[in-house]
């Protein structure tokens, strides 16, 4: 079972990476950059989506059910924190220290929205099912 939730996750995070270059290419697009070399793109691609199975793959902390809501979510943040430290570095999208705090910056605050809506989404739906239960 746990295979098929990896694959699961892994094609996720495929479906997601490629979201995320294709809004970065709308935007490069929009902004001017006309042309890319498609050596690079290939590698872009690849390596967008080797981060999206990465990220698949460390989620599955949430199966877990011995550890404390908090202890995963440390887990995968620091996971994913790592993972794109590693993958940007990597794969070039860092051009400088003060850009790559830039990035940081713009990853943790979007993973803090993304992590809050599921919060608060994930409560109020508890709280609709007590509601029921009474």
């Amino acid at each position: 079972m746990l295979v098929f939730k990896a694959i699961r996750n892994i094609l996720i995070g495929f479906g997601i990476a490629n979201l995320s270059l294709l809004i970065f290419i709308l935007i490069a697009g929009f902004n001017g950059w006309t042309q890319m070399d498609m050596g690079l793109l290939r590698t872009q691609v690849i390596g967008s989506m080797a981060y999206g199975a990465f990220c698949g793959i460390v989620s599955l902390v949430f199966e877990s059910e011995r550890l404390s809501v908090f202890t995963k979510t440390s887990i995968q943040f620091f996971g994913f924190v790592t993972g794109y430290g590693i993958f940007g570095y990597s794969l070039g999208w860092f051009h400088s220290l003060e850009n790559m705090l830039l990035m940081y910056t713009i990853y943790i605050a979007i993973y803090m929205i993304i992590w809050l809506c599921i919060y608060f989404f994930q409560k109020r739906l508890a709280d609709e099912l007590n509601k029921g239960i009474r």
